[in-house]
């Protein structure tokens, strides 16, 4: 450890090169792949969303050995990145778990980089896990002081999982991603203001994490130093953005049971987490739905914290996309109703779906006695029965997807016939001896 370096930042740096250096475990190298597959298929299901096309054009003209996914068309590492990252926030499918939506900064950067240095597929694995490590220890260590200080964590811890994913590809040694981590803390920050009105900058803070983690990554590369306090001191990340509430910096370095990447998930549905236990339990226990007409009203009880979100509470009507996958009513309501919820173009083009405004204007939003974790759906039919639907009526609120079918869903209308060659080569891309070979797959 160099003498004057901040203990927490260089610890923090020495958890992550450890996992770097050590052979990976199986169940580490298939979470990697899963995720990867998660973040290519989401990517290329949003090519055409607002979004994703801004970003693009942002970018313009584009230079650069680096696949812009579903694109005839290359650029530079940062850019590549900051584009495939919004558009795999683009559509509400993206992974959660392991920080925040890791698979929208870690998974960009580490394919760029990957590319840019023509490093392995093991490498590119490696770094998507070091990646996930470091932004579930943030999250861990600072997300509920975050929370409660109104920031947004993909832009704010997010950069510590892209830098740390950036370092090892960049090669950096453990001094160098110690200063990427601090100067990744020096560009955080992102606002939650744009999901009441369901605006795209929530898609562009995905952009901006990753395009800083390689940022921060090129200034440590490049001999850049940092303050030893950018972590834990009095004016440091944790005192400022925590400012007020208490964070947990032994988060970072203390010993876990297990990798980050092995607690990151897939939605089963594309909306915002806070609903997703609420839709699948509906689903999972009445399938078939009711009809507006049957329903008198519904009750809908939940955590506090599932509510903590600009627009989760807002009533109808509902202007556009992000605004109906943001809401309690909507989500709930939408699923009691049968509608087609695992498609993210039902809650685009049916935002205004007078079925779901109908009931959603007979729905009462409650929050759970003592803040229980139980989730509990009332409906009330116009006969006189109560259909009462709880989460321990169902054995396991699990989150089981088929990574592999989802990516064959989004990905094949845009790579055909290279579809099942990109799912047999990251099946085995701890053998591949460049990660360009599946870049190129990618492209339009």
């Amino acid at each position: 450890m160099r003498p004057g370096k901040s203990d927490r930042t260089t610890s923090f740096a020495e958890a992550l090169q450890t996992i770097a250096t050590t052979e990976l475990a199986p169940d580490a190298i298939r979470a990697a792949k899963e995720r990867l597959l998660d973040m290519l298929g989401v990517t290329l299901d949003g090519l055409d969303q607002p979004s994703s096309v801004v970003a693009f054009r942002s970018v313009g003209p584009c230079a650069g050995p680096c696949t812009v996914i579903g694109r005839n068309t290359t650029a530079a590492a940062a850019d590549a990145a900051f584009v495939n990252a919004v558009t795999s926030h683009t559509t509400g499918q993206e992974d959660c778990g392991g920080g925040v939506h890791p698979g929208t900064f870690v998974v960009p950067v580490s394919l760029a980089l990957g590319e840019q240095y023509g490093r392995s597929g093991k490498d590119v694995l490696s770094a998507i896990v070091v990646g996930y490590e470091a932004a579930q220890r943030m999250h861990t260590a600072a997300a509920a002081a975050l929370y409660s200080n109104k920031f947004r964590a993909v832009p704010t811890i997010g950069l510590f999982g892209a830098a740390a994913s950036a370092s090892i590809l960049s090669g950096l040694n453990t001094e160098q991603l110690a200063n990427a981590l601090n100067f990744a803390a020096n560009m955080a920050g992102g606002l939650l203001e744009s999901f009441a009105d369901g605006t795209m900058e929530l898609h562009v803070q995905a952009g901006l994490a990753a395009r800083g983690g390689i940022t921060a990554a090129a200034l440590a590369r490049g001999g850049g130093k940092t303050t030893p306090r950018t972590l834990d001191g009095p004016y440091g990340f944790f005192s400022t953005f925590g400012h007020g509430r208490s964070c947990d910096p032994d988060a970072l370095t203390i010993k876990t049971r297990e990798l980050g990447i092995l607690s990151a998930w897939s939605k089963p549905f594309p909306a915002c987490k806070g609903n997703l236990d609420t839709m699948l339990i509906i689903r999972s226990l009445q399938p078939v739905g009711f009809a507006p007409s049957e329903i008198e009203r519904v009750v809908l009880s939940r955590r506090h914290n599932d509510y903590d979100a600009p627009g989760m509470l807002a009533d109808p009507p509902y202007s556009n996309m992000v605004q109906a996958m943001i809401s309690a009513k909507f989500t709930s309501v939408a699923a009691l109703l049968g509608k087609p919820i695992t498609d993210w173009r039902y809650f685009k083009e049916s935002c205004r779906d007078p079925d779901v405004e109908e009931v959603a204007a007979k729905t009462s939003l409650l929050v759970a006695e003592n803040d229980v974790e139980e989730v509990t759906v009332e409906v009330v039919l116009k006969g006189g029965a109560t259909v009462t639907m709880r989460s321990s009526d169902m054995a396991d609120v699990s989150w089981e997807t088929d990574v592999r079918a989802k990516f064959e869903r989004l990905a094949a209308p845009r790579l055909h016939g290279a579809t099942r060659n990109v799912l047999d080569l990251v099946a085995n891309l701890e053998s591949a001896p460049d990660i360009g070979r599946l870049m190129k797959l990618v492209r339009a």
